[in-house]
């Protein structure tokens, strides 16, 4: 899987489930308000993964997932990388 398509369906699945959580919750989660103040703060959504590149060329990087493996022959060199993307759960795009 391609890194760019791993982050966004990650923080889509985060972010629809904190959605979907907020709407069926009897408590608060991630309110907009509390106490009639308004809060917008960043979660952060950390990210510490395996990436693959080989020799077949192509310059893209791949997400590396335990356990799989390919038939065909090529050098692939297995990194990691870190990163955080902040998320505002708190604050919606349609303004609500």
């Amino acid at each position: 899987m391609k890194l760019k398509d791993f982050v966004k369906q990650t923080l889509m699945d985060i972010t629809n489930g904190v959605a979907e959580a907020q709407r069926g919750a009897p408590l608060w989660i991630a309110p907009g308000h509390v106490e009639g103040e308004k809060v917008i703060a960043p979660q952060l959504v950390s990210f510490e993964v395996g990436v693959t590149t080989n020799t077949d060329g192509g310059g893209e990087i791949s997400v590396w997932s335990v356990g799989s493996a390919k038939a065909e022959r090529s050098v692939e060199h297995v990194n990691k990388i870190a990163f955080s993307v902040p998320v505002y759960f708190q604050a919606r795009k349609d303004g609500g």
